[in-house]
């Protein structure tokens, strides 16, 4: 019987797109996934052998529609170990004509939990002004909460959640009217303890979504994250409005004197005294919008030496690094992905150094000669950080070449790393301008 059920299913798969001999469906439900493991690489969500996307952590599959059949559903990811994919789930569920079926992984990657969240399909008609709402609980580290969803200015007051949530579990959907709305988790049945708080939303009319709260990563502000999931496949993030978003200052140009930096017009909050080439900050705590800093001569504010801002956004660590010579300098900044994942090395280089313009990398096996034999392992542009690049664990070495050349001007670096290990790397002038430096930049 078991064996009847997977060839049935097999076909209906064929059924959803071709003509097939057996019963024809009498509808179709829609189906997703949520990869809530915080940690994990893409996880592969498969209906059958078929691959219908693939999921980081806190995102969700796109909808999509099948026909009312009995399926596998299945969950795979690659393993380094394996050399390969392995398969971490599997869940026999039946689809049925109208309804909607979430897929939650959570849990341990190798052997995850699988919950389905499951509900009516919402329709609208073009006249209604309502949206449908749901909020779920997908945090492992967070406790059972009350959740309180209320126009701008409503404080949260016992007896008015929505309800209250334990991790796994979810709500039932809610009709609401279109407008602005305000999320607020609090402590279970404790109102004036809050844990999680939205900006304002406006929320359109005529869709079904669902608020989901997760545990944070290291790119995330908070402890925790919501995100909005509805029903045509958009996701977002809402930030934290409870914590204030950070900065890390790095001093990167090496002709700019040390300086007593300010963050306030009159110069009056010394933030960082005496901060001199090759220096740099753990996370600062900035207002949302932007904060200007100005350099001045060590003890002298009215020696201005440098002056630049950043627009920090909710919710976000970034980073703010002096660069360039003389007239030449100016700050970048950018919005770094420290995020960890358990079965991958990820590390980024940010190329500071103003005497070289364009750099090779390369990384090597210790001992390895950079040789006509060794293939280039990234480009580097002067102003710019790499993309997470992910590699085995193991040790190495990391050198900087002039582009196109085997001329080597900066390394070696040794890089000794396990799995889960994020690292990142400042390129840096030198006194000798046809060398540079790599700083490996530790966690903050």
């Amino acid at each position: 019987m078991k064996k009847l059920v997977l060839i049935t299913a097999l076909f209906a798969l064929q059924a959803c797109t071709s003509d097939s001999s057996l019963p024809n469906p009498t509808g179709k439900g829609t189906v997703r996934a949520i990869n809530a493991i915080e940690g994990s690489p893409s996880i592969t969500f498969l209906i059958e052998e078929r691959s219908l996307e693939s999921i980081s952590f806190k995102a969700a599959s796109t909808a999509q529609q099948f026909d009312d059949f009995e399926y596998n559903f299945n969950f795979d990811v690659f393993i380094p170990a394996d050399a390969g994919t392995r398969r971490i789930g599997t869940v026999f569920q039946k689809v049925d004509v109208g309804r909607d079926y979430t897929f939650i992984v959570s849990g341990d990657l190798l052997t995850p939990t699988v919950t389905v969240w499951e509900t009516d399909e919402r329709t609208f008609d073009d006249a209604e002004t309502v949206f449908e709402m749901r909020f779920g609980h997908l945090s492992d580290a967070l406790g059972t909460v009350d959740i309180y969803f209320d126009a701008p200015g409503v404080a949260p007051v016992l007896g008015s959640q929505r309800g209250t949530l334990s991790s796994g579990e979810v709500l039932g959907p809610v009709d609401l009217a279109e407008g602005e709305y305000v999320l607020t988790i609090t402590a279970q049945n404790d109102p004036s303890t809050l844990i999680y708080q939205t900006d304002t939303i406006i929320y359109a009319p005529r869709l079904a979504q669902t608020l989901t709260i997760f545990d944070g990563n290291e790119n995330d502000v908070a402890a925790y994250n919501v995100r909005l999931i509805n029903s045509q496949a958009g996701i977002a993030n809402l930030p934290d409005v409870l914590t204030q978003p950070t900065v890390r200052i790095f001093q990167a140009a090496i002709s700019l004197p040390p300086s007593d930096v300010y963050d306030d017009e009159m110069l009056t909050n010394l933030v960082l005294p005496n901060h001199q080439f090759g220096d740099f900050t753990g996370d600062i705590s900035v207002p949302e919008g932007v904060t200007t800093y100005t350099y001045t001569a060590v003890g002298n504010t009215s020696a201005i030496q440098f002056e630049s801002g950043i627009n920090a956004f909710a919710g976000t660590h970034s980073n703010f690094i002096v660069i360039g010579d003389m007239d030449n300098r100016v700050a970048t900044t950018y919005v770094p992905d420290r995020r960890r994942i358990t079965t991958q090395v990820r590390f980024t280089v940010y190329h500071a150094a103003f005497n070289f313009e364009d750099l090779d990398l390369y990384l090597v096996e210790p001992g390895t000669p950079i040789d006509d034999d060794v293939t280039r392992f990234f480009p580097l542009d002067y102003s710019l950080n790499t993309p997470p690049l992910s590699i085995d664990e193991g040790s190495y070495e990391l050198f900087a070449t002039v582009r196109g050349e085997k001329t080597i001007v900066g390394g070696p670096l040794a890089i000794d790393v396990t799995f889960g290990d994020t690292l990142e790397i400042l390129l840096l002038d030198t006194v000798d301008p046809n060398v540079v430096e790599f700083r490996l930049i530790p966690p903050p």
